[in-house]
């Protein structure tokens, strides 16, 4: 565990950072608020009440907190769950285990759910299942049947320029193919590359409003969708909204090309060097401009 240092986070949760990615798993506000914020809320579990089952993914599990949050929501229901969660490292989730601070945050459900995943990497419970796939996500997500398709993404790796090969145009159109009709993407990620993939993809993005504590944030992450999504839920709580004009032009910038990885084994310095050879190419808005324009246009 060297290459990891732990630390508890404003709202006393704990979280992770990574020597070897130079970054930490959480804001610094807090690892449960930010999967509650970011990921729990967005969902908007409520959508689904009508439905018998719902499937979701977890992309980069992590300590678990994304999928614990709505585990615990999802558990007090009548829906059977269907999750899968790919995960290239252990070890996080095995370190959480081991703390009490962890595991006090969690029901006993919830504990038992990351439990079982740890030792066997299965989980039952009634009709309630659930695998992780453990190594490197773009290889392991063809170990899901091809015809499951997500209700739920939670789209969590480390940020793009520290893990670009799972923001690839070529990982988002994959996950994109695998989503519901009725199903959401759900990303922390502002980063226009990664929702101008998304919109190549097809996809329909909203972005999430912050939280009145974090008044000076534009947007907290980004849902995305194949359907358009009715006013109703925009309007609702002002969880979402429709991107604005700031956001709109970001992805005319150079910042919105693409990570690419045709071959779905690319290295990471091999990945962030491709784009920046397209990038010093492109004709596109440099970001620079498009950031100093916002910055003093108030």
């Amino acid at each position: 565990m060297d290459d990891f240092k732990k630390h508890t986070t404003k709202d006393g949760s704990l979280s992770l950072y990574s020597l070897s990615y130079e970054e930490g798993f959480h804001d610094k506000d807090g690892a449960l608020r930010e999967s509650i914020d970011k990921y729990l809320i967005p969902s908007q579990l409520e959508q689904f009440s009508n439905t018998k089952k719902i499937i979701v993914l977890d992309v980069c599990m992590g300590l678990g907190y994304n999928t614990g949050c709505i585990l615990e929501e999802l558990l007090k229901s009548n829906l059977t769950i269907e999750w899968h969660g790919l995960e290239i490292d252990q070890r996080p989730l095995n370190l959480g285990l081991n703390e009490k601070i962890f595991q006090e945050i969690w029901s006993p459900k919830v504990l038992h759910f990351f439990n079982c995943l740890n030792k066997s990497g299965r989980w039952t419970e009634g009709f309630n299942e659930g695998t992780i796939h453990w190594g490197d996500a773009r290889q392991k997500i063809y170990e899901i049947q091809d015809s499951l398709l997500f209700d739920l993404i939670l789209l969590d790796p480390f940020s793009p320029q520290k893990c670009p090969e799972l923001w690839s145009e070529e990982f988002i159109s994959l996950l994109t193919e695998r989503l519901s009709f009725d199903g959401r993407l759900i990303t922390y990620s502002t980063a226009a590359s990664i929702r101008a993939s998304l919109k190549r993809a097809g996809l329909n993005i909203y972005s999430i409003v912050p939280s009145i504590d974090a008044p000076s944030r534009w947007s907290s992450g980004t849902v995305a969708m194949k359907k358009q999504l009715e006013q109703q839920f925009i309007s609702k709580n002002c969880l979402f909204k429709h991107l604005s004009t700031r956001e709109v032009e970001h992805l005319a910038t150079r910042s919105s090309i693409p990570y690419r990885d045709p071959t779905g084994k690319g290295k990471s310095k091999e990945i962030i060097s491709t784009r920046e050879l397209e990038q010093s190419k492109s004709q596109l808005i440099n970001t620079s401009s498009w950031r100093k324009r916002w910055n003093t246009a108030q």
